[in-house]
């Protein structure tokens, strides 16, 4: 099999209706599945409103819009015998807890063919050591990125048994649904993204532990640098352009004088025993208590979408 026809979404939650409207919306039927009618209802009122916010902003026209909502059908799981056989490719996106996992592939093994690909979109878990099917050779790690309608980003990870013939299904795939996929050969803690983003977080609280800054300056320093050209060049293009035998120099003090904690950061500690985790609780490194989460999250959207726009415009040229 290789050729997608019909996707299966497993998961009706935030993640998972993001992820069923950015294939809908490329004219891919999708069965959107989640255990109870109310999560199936939540589910329409959150592709509702990513496609109303793709709308106003101008990303989607009239006929995506009528894509999305023509090609996703909402079901519950006990339904999975029935629709099983006519899927291809399968995305689970349920809560990040192994048993709960294990439970759903389980099931999904059941009802689909066995040329079905699987999927898993965990952000974290090592599934190839819990989850059990039947052809682990068509299972893999697909991570989407939040909002998924819009992030085009897409981290596939080989499992131990993974084929690779599987693997450039997916990633074609992805590519067709207008995604960018990145291959990792194996499962590492974090994949590429969080593994990077590890890194600067235990650096930044690392510094403002030690009283060497703060955490508006070390903000304000990667906006004004790294945020503008990481839109066109990563860091290691970067490199390219500063020369690597400078880059070696500069090596020798910098990492000297790097965090090497291994095993938490002290950083973040001190923020959670405040109950200062962020936007959610009214203040994290920074004072959100003047707005609501959900407008916060609704202006932070629109910045993403400006700038998407801008890349999109500035990569075309």
């Amino acid at each position: 099999m290789s050729e997608i026809k019909t996707v299966l979404v497993m998961g009706a939650g935030t993640m998972g209706t993001a992820i069923a409207q950015a294939i809908s919306s490329k004219g891919i039927p999708v069965l959107l599945v989640d255990q109870t009618e109310d999560l199936l209802s939540r589910a329409r009122h959150l592709v509702g409103y990513g496609v109303d916010c793709m709308v106003e902003e101008t990303l989607y026209t009239q006929a995506d819009k009528e894509a999305v909502h023509s090609n996703i059908t909402y079901l519950t799981a006990d339904k999975l015998p029935e629709v099983g056989p006519s899927v291809d490719l399968v995305i689970e996106s349920v809560f990040e807890n192994p048993d709960v996992k294990k439970s759903v592939f389980a099931q999904l093994d059941a009802a689909c063919r066995p040329d079905c690909i699987f999927c898993s979109n965990t952000s974290a878990s090592n599934v190839f050591e819990f989850v059990e099917v039947s052809h682990p050779e068509r299972f893999l790690i697909s991570h989407w990125f939040n909002p998924a309608y819009l992030m085009k980003l897409v981290e596939v990870v080989k499992g131990p048994e993974t084929a690779d013939i599987v693997v450039n299904i997916v990633v074609s795939f992805l590519r067709s649904v207008d995604r960018k996929p990145c291959v990792i050969n194996q499962y590492i803690p974090g994949f590429i993204v969080n593994r990077i983003a590890n890194a600067i977080n235990r650096e930044a609280g690392y510094m403002i532990m030690n009283g060497w800054t703060t955490g508006e300056a070390i903000d304000e320093a990667i906006r004004s640098t790294s945020g503008i050209r990481y839109a066109f060049e990563g860091p290691l293009a970067l490199n390219d352009v500063v020369g690597w035998d400078l880059i070696l120099t500069g090596c020798h003090d910098v990492y000297a004088s790097l965090c090497n904690d291994s095993d938490t950061s002290r950083y973040a500690e001190s923020l959670v025993e405040r109950n200062n985790l962020g936007v959610k609780t009214g203040r994290g490194v920074f004072d959100y208590s003047d707005t609501s989460p959900a407008e916060f999250m609704g202006e932070r959207s629109k910045r993403i979408i400006k700038m998407y726009k801008a890349v999109e415009h500035l990569n075309d040229a």
